[in-house]
C-alpha cells in the first residue's frame, strides 16, 4: 500500500536526510491533503557530501542539482513519497512552501532568514506523503514550533546588509540584478566572486553557519552562470 514506508519518526527521516548533509526544516499541508516536508542544507555539511561526488567532478552543467535529484529521488521511492525540486520547470513556489513550513520571514534582501542560521541555509527538496498517518502529530508540532520563531530583523537597527554592497545594487525594490551582473563582470573587484555577495556576508546573524571559500565561490559561479 502507498505510505507503508513511510519513516516512522522524523527522526527516522533526520537520519536518512544527515548522510547528505541535509536538514529537515518544517512541515506543511498541502492544498491537494498531501502532507510535505522541506528539506535542505545548513552551514556547509551538504558541501562536504557533494563536493567529492561524481556530479561534482564529471563537467556538465548543474551539477548540484543532478546530485541531490539523485539522492533525494532514492530516498523517495524506499519512503513510497514524490520529491519535488525547486529548479523543476514549471518552478514550484518553493519561497511559499519555505515560509509555511518554517514561519521565517523575508530579510531586507529578501532572503528568508533563520534565527539561528542566519542566511546560511537553503532548500533543495519538498518531499510530498499521501500518507503519514504515523507523523502526522509530529509534523503537526513542527508546523506550530516554526511559527513561534523570532525575526531576526526586527532588532536589527543598523542593518547593515543594505549598505555593504559596493554597488548599491538591494534597492526598495529588492536586487537590481543588471547591476550586480554589471560589476562583477568588470572583474575590477574579485571580491563577490571569491568571498560571496557582501550584504549577504555582513549579516551578524548565523556567522558561524558561512559556507566555505569554495562552496561560496562555487554557488557565485552558479549565479552569475559562469
Amino acid at each position: 500500500m502507498p505510505g507503508e514506508n513511510s519513516p516512522s519518526s522524523l527522526s527516522e527521516l533526520k537520519h536518512a536526510l544527515a548522510g547528505l548533509g541535509m536538514n529537515l526544516f518544517g512541515g506543511l499541508q498541502l492544498l491537494d491533503g498531501r502532507t510535505g516536508i522541506l528539506v535542505g542544507n545548513i552551514g556547509g555539511a551538504m558541501w562536504e557530501a557533494f563536493s567529492h561526488s561524481a556530479e561534482a567532478i564529471d563537467g556538465k552543467d548543474n551539477p548540484l542539482d543532478r546530485w541531490t535529484r539523485r539522492h533525494i529521488e532514492e530516498l523517495a521511492m524506499s519512503l513510497e513519497c514524490e520529491a519535488c525540486f525547486p529548479f523543476d520547470q514549471p518552478y514550484p513556489p518553493f519561497q511559499q512552501y519555505a515560509v509555511e513550513a518554517t514561519g521565517l520571514r523575508q530579510s531586507p534582501l529578501g532572503i528568508l532568514i533563520h534565527p539561528e542560521f542566519g542566511l546560511w541555509h537553503a532548500y533543495r527538496a519538498l518531499l510530498v506523503f499521501t500518507d503519514v498517518h504515523s507523523l502526522s502529530v509530529e509534523v503537526e508540532k513542527l508546523i506550530q514550533q516554526a511559527h513561534e520563531l523570532i525575526h531576526p530583523c526586527d532588532d536589527c537597527v543598523e542593518k547593515p546588509c543594505l549598505s555593504a554592497c559596493p554597488v548599491s545594487a538591494f534597492t526598495s525594490s529588492g536586487l537590481d540584478v543588471a547591476r550586480c551582473f554589471s560589476h562583477i563582470d568588470t572583474r575590477i573587484d574579485p571580491d563577490c566572486m571569491l568571498s560571496g555577495c557582501a550584504a549577504r556576508n555582513a549579516c551578524p546573524v548565523g556567522k558561524g553557519y558561512r559556507y566555505s571559500s569554495d562552496q561560496i565561490e562555487f554557488h557565485m559561479r552558479s549565479y552569475r552562470g559562469y
